[in-house]
């Protein structure tokens, strides 16, 4: 017995109700050079289609918006342990600095963690949107073929 795994590509409507359930991704940005990664509690835009998120100022501000670009990531299990789901947001961090726009998304945010008077606002305007679909099947080998467990 084995177990084979497939890879399917998620449409556009399915990566945005995705990157809209999750409430934690990872931002991946370059810093003296090398690849970082940080986990950030975000909101997802669905009329403009951004990821946006509160920082402190710091190394990750710094990062994401002095590189042309940043990477976003979020991802899930499904309930039947038997595979899970991806999606990569890549595009430009842009910082939010109008106070009406800001109150809409923190409110729409499950605050994991506190931002402050100091946060400052991010959105990644996204230059592409992709995600998949990975499962995993048990399979046993009859007849020289692949079927199916049962």
């Amino acid at each position: 017995m084995t177990v084979q795994t497939w890879h399917v590509e998620i449409s556009a409507e399915e990566c945005a109700r995705l990157l809209a359930s999750a409430v934690v991704g990872r931002l991946g940005v370059i810093i003296d050079g090398r690849p970082q990664i940080f986990p950030v509690n975000h909101v997802y835009d669905a009329v403009s289609g951004c990821v946006a998120f509160p920082t402190q100022p710091g190394t990750k501000l710094r990062a994401a918006l002095g590189w042309p670009f940043v990477a976003f990531e979020v991802d899930g299990l499904e309930p039947d342990d038997k595979g899970g789901w991806s999606v990569l947001v890549v595009g430009t961090a842009e910082e939010l600095t109008d106070p009406d726009q800001i109150r809409v998304l923190a409110a729409r945010r499950h605050a994991l963690w506190v931002a402050d008077q100091s946060a400052h606002w991010l959105r990644i305007v996204p230059a592409t949107v992709t995600g998949r679909r990975i499962s995993a099947v048990r399979v046993t080998k009859r007849h020289g073929r692949r079927a199916p467990e049962v």
